[in-house]
């Protein structure tokens, strides 16, 4: 049986929905693939805020930017709330992030 054959079976059955309780799903972006941060600042970040999800989740724009500075902060802010452009990659080509040029 090939994909095809799969997808017919299955196409026609009725959408699965989550819980009611089930917390959102929150997307994120890594650290490494928000444009402005290399390894120095990930790590300035790292030292001053333990971890990564402490960065995404936890920190204001002023907590982040007094450690690197206020346009990695908005990058960073903008990660968190869905501002930055992502493109898909495909075809042997890696997908990017990019800031808006506000």
């Amino acid at each position: 049986m090939g994909v095809l054959d799969r997808i017919e079976i299955i196409k026609d059955k009725e959408k699965t929905k989550s819980p009611e309780n089930r917390p959102p799903y929150n997307y994120q972006i890594p650290l490494t693939f928000i444009p402005g941060l290399g390894g120095k600042t990930i790590n300035k970040l790292l030292d001053n805020f333990e971890t990564e999800m402490n960065i995404l989740h936890k920190l204001s724009f002023d907590d982040i930017e007094a450690v690197c500075g206020e346009k990695i902060a908005k990058n960073i802010i903008d990660a968190k709330l869905g501002k930055l452009e992502i493109s898909a990659g495909g075809g042997g080509v890696y997908g990017k992030v990019t800031a808006n040029k506000n």
